[in-house]
């Protein structure tokens, strides 16, 4: 049961799943569905009995970024755009960054400006085949924003990202896979039931393991290999430390499926 307005929440077998619920505007983020969202992260978050947790869009669209369309207070002060950004978008992309539990996007028809950072910050994204990512800020005379300069030049590299963010153009869905963008593409009509599918995979593994992992790779590149090795065999100690390892450990001998615990 949802508490909240402007998106749904809802936990199921482990798995948060957060569908933002604006489809006559394609989900575009209003300022009840940004501090909505930022809610219902920390709320993913917190909560122990989640272990995956999966964002995904009503209607025909998962996000059309900011709502042009509204009128903000104080909107032609100097500095607005900024604070906007730093207490209103941002905090929503850093608590999928650095929450310990994965994320899956599930993304239907267009992931647009934010709307793009945000299916990117995600740990998995599983897209229908006619979805895809929209820069669209050059249309508007913006910059792109939400981490998207970072985040698209790690996956495609500086030349392409910045032809795409210049030029406001579209990443199909077999472009995003073929970028490494993407986890999978499905049929639109199936795209909740394979995110659901990957994310109660997922709630099965070593919530350690994944945690672990999700900051390793959250500082791999800027990081060389040396340090990296580093960090790895400082987390594997806690590890292989845990009950989940023993836990992993007599499965594997007792060939069953493993009842990992996260501790």
């Amino acid at each position: 049961m949802s508490e909240f307005e402007s998106l749904l929440y809802r936990v199921e077998n482990s798995v948060s799943i957060i569908t933002l619920n604006r489809p006559q505007s394609r989900n575009s983020l209003n300022l009840s569905l940004r501090q909505e969202l930022i809610a219902a992260v920390r709320q993913a978050n917190c909560d122990t009995s989640v272990r995956v947790v999966i964002v995904a869009g009503a209607g025909q669209g998962f996000c059309a970024g900011a709502d042009l369309s509204e009128e903000a207070e104080g909107s032609d002060q100097d500095g607005w755009s900024t604070r906007q950004l730093r207490y209103e978008f941002n905090p929503i992309i850093d608590g999928i960054l650095t929450a310990e539990k994965p994320y899956i996007a599930a993304v239907n028809g267009a992931a647009a400006g934010f709307g793009a950072s945000l299916a990117l910050a995600c740990d998995f994204t599983v897209m229908a085949e006619d979805a895809y990512l929209y820069s669209a800020f050059g249309n508007i005379g913006l910059i792109a924003d939400g981490g998207l300069h970072k985040m698209l030049s790690d996956y495609i590299g500086s030349k392409k990202a910045y032809e795409m963010i210049a030029l406001s153009q579209k990443l199909m869905a077999e472009e995003c896979y073929e970028a490494g963008m993407a986890n999978r593409i499905v049929p639109a009509e199936q795209l909740l039931k394979e995110a659901l599918t990957l994310a109660l995979t997922l709630a099965q593994a070593s919530p350690l393991a994944l945690r672990y992992s999700k900051m390793v790779l959250r500082e791999a590149n800027a990081a060389s290999v040396s340090e990296i090795a580093e960090y790895e065999a400082q987390l594997q100690n806690h590890c292989v430390r845990s009950a989940d390892f023993k836990e992993g450990i007599t499965a594997f001998f007792e060939k069953r499926p493993p009842r990992f615990r996260g501790a």
